[in-house]
């Protein structure tokens, strides 16, 4: 993927202008854009990125004058959505919790907050593969703290999405990085509870995050009953708060 540099400073001015565009997204942008970006080769390979942005509550986006900058709502639900614009540049709202720590409660930002940069490769080809697949190696090689989600057949699900697998890179002193690998595939009605990880530098007990941070999903998604529900990570109650259990339906 290329930046039109136009169109994405276009959108970001945009942003800024109704005040959510948080404090340091345009320089952490401009990193990626950089030759010296360590991961310039799986942003090669991306079909899209997005920016996942914390708001006190998504009822209160303008929503009508987004679209009217060329957005297309998508996954729009409860306190998420998506705006993707053309070119592969998604913008993400939620103001519900999307991280271990936020569900734990030991989340403390200022809002507009800046959760993470997705860089989203959705090519399954051998090449895709191996590019997404040297990502540990570089993050080992310039000692940027990493995790993996999924992965040998366990797919991750989380904001109504699931893909095959992904990996989280925690710079120092900048955003963090999504790396999602696979198609997505879209639900209307579910809601995964495969959170982003918490910064391994940060130290926090694995017992003071709760219990909705595991990939070790015992059932698909889409062949989930009643009975299933004890067998899985997901609570009962978070499944009937978001949503029924459906299958997924479209690929993007």
């Amino acid at each position: 993927m290329k930046f039109n540099t136009t169109q994405l400073n276009s959108l970001l001015e945009y942003f800024t202008s109704i005040h959510l565009l948080p404090v340091n997204t345009q320089k952490h942008l401009k990193e990626m854009t950089d030759t010296d970006f360590v991961f310039k080769d799986q942003l090669s390979f991306a079909d899209c990125i997005h920016l996942h942005i914390k708001v006190p509550n998504t009822a209160f986006l303008p929503h009508e004058d987004i679209l009217l900058q060329g957005a297309e709502s998508q996954n729009a639900k409860e306190g998420y959505i998506k705006y993707a614009f053309p070119g592969g540049y998604n913008f993400i709202f939620s103001s519900i919790p999307v991280s271990e720590e936020e569900r734990a409660g030991l989340a403390s930002f200022s809002y507009p907050h800046l959760d993470h940069i997705g860089i989203d490769i959705r090519e399954e080809s051998e090449k895709a593969y191996e590019v997404y697949n040297a990502i540990p190696q570089i993050a080992e090689l310039h000692h940027l703290p990493i995790k993996k989600q999924g992965g040998d057949g366990k797919k991750v699900y989380c904001c109504h999405v699931q893909v095959k697998e992904k990996f989280w890179v925690y710079p120092q002193g900048s955003t963090y990085y999504e790396f999602a690998f696979g198609k997505l595939l879209v639900s209307d009605d579910i809601f995964g509870c495969d959170l982003r990880p918490v910064n391994p530098t940060l130290e926090i007990a694995e017992e003071a995050l709760g219990c909705c941070g595991s990939s070790d999903h015992k059932t698909e998604i889409n062949n989930l009953s009643d009975k299933s529900y004890s067998e899985s990570h997901y609570k009962i109650e978070d499944l009937r708060k978001f949503a029924s259990i459906v299958p997924f339906q479209k690929e993007l």
